[in-house]
């Protein structure tokens, strides 16, 4: 594989930076020793030195910068000389961990988008830039996770656990870590054992339901998930999942059947009152919800944001609610 000749990765997840250095480096065949700086420190002599000096008796070296996004502006022209020819014994890599714009675009410095080093590294297709994790990832992972570890995933769990994972690929690693550990020499993993993960800010089905029964208007519990998390149809199926997931929890508990349901006591006795509310009856509501906002979106028959928001009413109304005639607020 021939190798860029320098890179730039723009993204705002660390650790997803840090992987796709460590994966370039590896697909290249070539050996690398890192020299790791950071934008936010001073920039001095040993980053230019191992930038542009070679020796005889060193072998290649990539010169990483972290944080490239707090450089100075008068940083970026200065760098010119040195990326200036192909140097075989030196990959320089540029990492922008900062967010991305509005458009899901990167957030450049003007001084470094008018480089002409940075031009030609677009044209060439040196330049990486991604969201971070998202919940289209997630699936993609999980499979490759459970396979290298010999794991089979049991009725729903894939989609539960997508939506549960943290949107930060060190922390969701660090939830599936912990999974392993308590899965001990078991070889599936079980809706049951989804338990074990720590709360999140992001998706929630049980608060999203919580939230309903505590009589909060419908309208603005639907527009505060979709603003939050949703945005097309690969968000909104692992929140159906996710749904489904405290759904089928709540029967458990409600029938008696969770006895290796592992929850903080405080949880559990809010999911077990919500159960004992809902009864069967409701439960089973909840179901039927769910799937036929998830049929809708997959025949075309509604749109991600009409389903969400018709499974907020029709949960709503389960919960005593009274809907007002015209609920829905447009994206």
């Amino acid at each position: 594989m021939q190798r860029a000749g320098f890179s730039f990765l723009i993204c705002p997840d660390p650790e997803i930076i840090r992987e796709r250095v460590e994966r370039l480096l590896a697909d290249c065949g070539q050996s690398f020793a890192r020299e790791v700086f950071w934008g936010d420190e001073e920039i001095g002599a040993p980053f230019w030195s191992a930038l542009t000096v070679a020796s005889l008796f060193a072998g290649r070296r990539a010169v990483v910068m972290r944080r490239a996004e707090a450089l100075p502006a008068e940083f970026w022209p200065k760098l010119a000389p040195a990326l200036k020819g192909f140097n075989d014994a030196v990959w320089p890599f540029f990492c922008l961990e900062g967010p991305l714009d509005r458009k899901g675009g990167p957030k450049l410095p003007k001084t470094l988008a008018d480089q002409l080093y940075f031009k030609v590294a677009q044209k060439r297709k040196w330049v990486f830039v991604s969201p971070g994790l998202t919940r289209r990832d997630m699936g993609p992972r999980l499979s490759d996770w459970a396979a290298r570890r010999g794991l089979a995933l049991g009725p729903g769990v894939a989609e539960a656990l997508a939506g549960a994972l943290p949107p930060s690929l060190a922390h969701a690693d660090n939830e599936l870590a912990k999974l392993e550990l308590a899965l001990g020499d078991r070889t599936s993993l079980e809706l049951a054992d989804l338990g074990l993960l720590s709360h999140h800010e992001g998706m929630d089905g049980f608060a999203f339901l919580d939230a309903l029964a505590g009589g909060r208007d419908p309208t603005l519990v639907w527009r505060e998930i979709f603003d939050k998390e949703l945005a097309g149809e690969e968000m909104i199926f692992p929140f159906i999942g996710l749904l489904l997931y405290e759904a089928r929890m709540m029967w458990r508990l409600a029938v008696g059947e969770a006895d290796d349901v592992r929850l903080p006591p405080q949880v559990r006795q809010k999911k077990e009152a919500m159960a004992r509310r809902l009864g069967a009856a409701g439960l089973t509501r909840i179901f039927e919800a769910a799937f036929a906002a998830e049929a809708g979106i997959k025949t075309g028959a509604r749109k991600p944001d009409q389903a969400m928001e018709f499974l907020t009413a029709e949960l709503f109304r389960l919960f005593g609610g009274q809907m007002r005639a015209s609920p829905r607020v447009s994206p």
